[in-house]
């Protein structure tokens, strides 16, 4: 190998090693409550168009509070939003835990990775649909 190829493979390691931790969470395991992350939105519309952008670029939540208990997905206190909405379809498979539900239009899938948090989520609505990669925590119960 050439000295150009190794200094790439070097830097390709490199980089492996230091984006690694990034996208690991936390084990969710019999967590009741959790907080996710939103980390990278892509909207697409109708006619093929898509768009990735930070979510409070696409007014998607930074966070969301999730509450197994309560069946309920909100905003933070913090965030000023006041955004809440039923959770309609709670499922786990194996290590996946699933969350669905429908609201003013729109249809939500949350697919949450129990050992290490990672979430893929998906929001449709005519003509229009949001995808979003983020990564959850467990969080202490809301005293009430």
């Amino acid at each position: 190998m050439n000295r150009s190829r190794l200094s790439t493979i070097g830097l390709g390691l490199l980089l492996a090693v230091l984006v690694a931790p990034a996208l690991q969470a936390d084990d969710l395991t019999g967590s009741k409550h959790f907080l996710c992350s939103a980390v990278e939105v892509t909207v697409c519309t109708l006619l093929g168009e898509c768009t990735s952008q930070p979510p409070w670029n696409l007014n998607v939540p930074q966070f969301i509070e999730v509450d197994l208990e309560k069946n309920r997905l909100s905003t933070t206190e913090a965030s000023g939003e006041n955004r809440s909405t039923p959770i309609k379809n709670l499922e786990r498979d194996g290590d996946l835990l699933f969350l669905q539900g429908v609201e003013n239009g729109r249809a939500f899938s949350f697919v949450i990775a129990q050992q290490d948090g990672l979430a893929s989520i998906a929001v449709a609505r005519d003509g229009l649909s949001v995808s979003v990669f983020g990564s959850c925590t467990p969080m202490p119960k809301k005293a009430n």
